[in-house]
């Protein structure tokens, strides 16, 4: 059968299969990778080895940072770190610039949290600051939304970003420093400022259900008062941080002094360990651990070591989407699909960037999962734009911002704002998919711009 055609088999099933039955992405991965080989006639002998070599590849370059990081994040929600982290930017910035607050909230609480732990943990205080500032909930959850759904999909160690970095040998400190390069302002322009737009709008129409000659000081009142100042049962907003900055800082070093020192160095060999992407992750475990220990224990488990051994049970399934998206990956790249794709395209002159781009944010939207939208786009345009010269960072974040836009309900992350703030579905669409979309244009907008200087740019080859 012709690899295009059996492609196309292949990822209509896959659809159906995720989309219309609601089968487990992982399971359906699986059942894609043994399709996939069964059509484009690979031995039997050979799919089975790709399939288990797929896994096992995808584990060892990400696994333990899966099952690390799940943990770590964890521990920085049950013990109401995010929430307190939360209500310190709230301190921070003040009434004026609230829509900032919780934008910058989420974008860094979902760098080590995943996303709807993170949205489900915060949603409360949207609830909390429309009650008393009036403004619309639209609003509040557009700026969260963006925030927390641009570091999920495009700022490693988050496991998608880490997958397609895994799967193009690119530098996670460096996939790490210029994904938050990408993202922040995407999130700035699209979170802060659209939320702040949209909610002027809001008002301007009578949906905002306030009368504006008391609101600054009803938000006055509030923000300096009850709805946000510290609780003291709960880990501090600078404590959070730093645990946040803690495995971040760790890998970003490593890569830094890596390439600026000679290799026989103390300092670069000391960091070469400590900040090898597995080891900062667990570094930063235990530290949380020992920190958090007081308001894990007893309020989650009798003891610190119970409690992650009873997470690390919740990590296993997201393990086995990545792991059965690795083998995926592999039948796809064992079929040659990628190159017929891309030769096929690249007759339309379509370049492999936007290919990698429109290809992500399509199956995105198709099956309703970021990460399998990035392992697909990156099994099938990754290695053939690296080959042919691309910087794997560049291919790699135009394929992770790909997966930014197009929340709609085939995506269980669109109906958070509806079952958690209320919203109803054309209010989840103006909340949640025109925001991130633009996000996701802008994100490779400015990929784009810094694809135009990738060779004066340090770690992008």
């Amino acid at each position: 059968m012709n690899i295009l055609l059996a492609f196309l088999i292949v990822m209509v099933i896959l659809f159906i299969g995720l989309i219309t039955f609601k089968i487990s992405p992982g399971v359906m991965l699986f059942v894609s990778a043994i399709l996939m080989g069964l059509l484009t006639k690979i031995p039997m002998s050979e799919t089975l080895s790709m399939i288990t070599g797929g896994f096992g590849n995808m584990m060892a370059s990400i696994g333990l940072l899966i099952i690390f990081g799940g943990i770590f994040g964890s521990m920085l929600g049950d013990s109401g770190g995010m929430e307190e982290l939360a209500k310190g930017f709230l301190r921070k910035f003040g009434k004026k610039y609230d829509m900032l607050a919780l934008n910058l909230t989420g974008f860094i609480i979902s760098i080590p949290v995943y996303f709807g732990s993170a949205y489900i943990t915060l949603s409360p205080l949207v609830k909390s600051l429309q009650k008393f500032t009036k403004k619309n909930t639209i609003s509040y959850v557009a700026a969260l939304f963006t925030g927390l759904l641009l570091t999920h999909c495009i700022v490693a160690p988050t496991p998608g970003p880490l997958a397609v970095a895994g799967q193009l040998n690119a530098n996670i400190g460096w996939f790490i420093i210029y994904g938050i390069l990408v993202g922040l302002p995407a999130s700035l322009i699209c979170g802060w400022k659209y939320a702040d737009f949209l909610d002027k709008r809001l008002e301007k129409k009578g949906l905002n259900h306030a009368d504006s000659s008391n609101k600054d000081n009803l938000v006055e009142t509030v923000l300096a008062d009850e709805l946000i100042k510290p609780d003291p049962t709960k880990p501090s907003a600078s404590l959070t941080i730093g645990l946040i900055a803690l495995p971040i800082i760790l890998i970003i070093l490593n890569s830094i002094f890596s390439l600026v020192l000679p290799e026989e160095n103390i300092l670069r060999q000391t960091f070469s360990f400590i900040g090898n992407n597995n080891v900062a992750l667990f570094i930063a475990m235990l530290v949380s651990g020992f920190v958090l220990n007081k308001y894990l224990v007893p309020k989650h488990s009798d003891s610190i070591w119970k409690y992650i051994d009873g997470v690390s049970d919740k990590v296993g399934n997201i393990l086995m989407v990545i792991g059965t998206g690795g083998s995926f990956a592999a039948i796809l790249q064992g079929s040659g699909v990628g190159d017929a794709l891309v030769e096929l395209l690249t007759s339309f002159n379509m370049p492999i960037l936007l290919l990698a781009f429109l290809l992500a944010m399509i199956i995105r939207a198709a099956v309703g999962s970021a990460t399998v939208a990035m392992l697909t786009t990156v099994a099938i345009v990754g290695q053939g734009a690296v080959s042919l010269g691309y910087s794997p960072i560049i291919v790699g974040l135009a394929i992770c911002a790909g997966t930014v836009g197009l929340t709609l309900p085939t995506d269980a992350a669109f109906w958070l704002p509806a079952r958690y703030n209320d919203l109803q579905v054309k209010e989840a669409v103006i909340a949640a998919t025109i925001p991130n979309t633009l996000a996701s244009v802008t994100a490779f907008l400015i990929i784009l711009l810094l694809h135009s200087f990738v060779t004066i740019l340090p770690g992008m080859f």
